[in-house]
């Protein structure tokens, strides 16, 4: 057991810590710096993030903040070069992350990374209800501590500082310029560890994603991979004696009951499913969550849409949430069924 000396000594250090310049916010600093850090690798680490096809990309997630966030038609000029602004954004998060962490330029990983939160606040987590269900809000304003006063003393912009302070006279103008080109030059270091770093997480991430997909598809029977159509019942209802007008989503014969099918709803320009609910009666949604915008797969075994971005579940016979954090149902989708059998989303 540690004497009441050490203990006195623990105390007092602890004591003069705190009272230093930024010392009370140490926990937070380290907590916002890894927490950036790991979203940025874990961003990189996904190939998915970068491919626009994929329902979890960050295409997917802008075309659905396109039709939910307050920017609405602001946030087009992404689509146009939507791998280029998915890797800003994620070595954006590393930068943020690791600046904070050591400590360097802390008042510009504080203003970028309160505005990365700014960002994720109006593009994904604006309609959560109550706003302070939502942690991009929260991040937003954790950051003003350090925009406002900076890392503190424990850093490295406090050490550069001190280093450029003894090598020159007191008074002496130089100690400025040195100041920043030292921090400059460790800011250059740091940048070039990052990019080594979110390189070998994006190559190491691609390569166990591909190892697992080949592992999937070994052990995926054919049954999952198209509808038994065999065991479909015939439909049921009123048809249309003629055609109507929309987007041809398929056949109704298509759809085993309790099974769905995926299309692309032509007047929203959006991904959608048709559900078939029971013998005849069929039902479509949006596939965008209503959440974050990522595209929401089905999950056969329960009946149930699941978004693979932050776990929101939909129920799939109404569209209804079963489970958070998206705050709105899947927005439903008109359906009709005409004399041939064809199946039209009239929205």
């Amino acid at each position: 057991m540690p004497a009441v000396g050490e203990n006195d000594t623990m105390r007092s250090r602890a004591t003069a810590v705190l009272k230093t310049p930024g010392g009370t916010l140490l926990l937070l600093r380290g907590f916002l710096g890894i927490t950036f850090t790991f979203a940025g690798l874990e961003k990189l680490s996904n190939p998915d993030f970068f491919k626009t096809s994929a329902p979890a990309s960050f295409a997917a997630q802008v075309r659905g903040a396109i039709l939910t966030s307050p920017l609405h038609g602001a946030l087009r000029p992404a689509l146009h070069a939507p791998v280029l602004v998915a890797l800003l954004v994620a070595f954006g998060e590393l930068a943020v992350g690791l600046g904070t962490l050591v400590g360097l330029f802390g008042r510009v990983a504080g203003t970028g990374g309160a505005l990365l939160s700014l960002s994720f606040f109006l593009t994904v987590s604006f309609h959560d209800s109550p706003y302070y269900y939502g942690a991009d809000i929260v991040f937003l304003f954790a950051w003003t501590p350090f925009l406002l006063g900076g890392s503190g003393e424990f850093s490295l912009d406090a050490v550069l500082a001190r280093v450029g302070t003894s090598a020159a006279r007191v008074g002496d103008s130089a100690i400025d310029r040195r100041t920043a080109l030292r921090r400059t030059s460790v800011a250059g270091g740091l940048g070039a560890f990052a990019l080594t770093l979110g390189a070998v997480d994006n190559v190491l991430g691609s390569h166990f994603s591909k190892s697992s997909a080949t592992a999937s598809s070994a052990t995926t029977t054919t049954s999952t991979s198209s509808p038994d159509t065999s065991t479909s019942r015939p439909t049921e209802g009123t048809p249309t004696t003629a055609a109507p007008s929309g987007t041809e989503i398929g056949l109704a014969s298509a759809i085993p009951i309790g099974g769905v099918l995926a299309f692309t709803c032509q007047a929203q320009g959006i991904p959608a499913y048709c559900v078939h609910k029971s013998a005849g009666d069929f039902v479509a949604f949006s596939a965008i969550c209503t959440h974050a915008g990522c595209t929401v797969g089905f999950d056969q075994s329960a009946t149930r849409f699941v978004c693979p971005c932050h776990g929101s579940i939909y129920n799939a016979s109404t569209g209804a949430v079963i489970s958070g954090p998206a705050p709105l149902p899947l927005p439903s989708i008109g359906v009709q069924l005409s004399a041939s059998g064809e199946l039209y989303a009239t929205d």
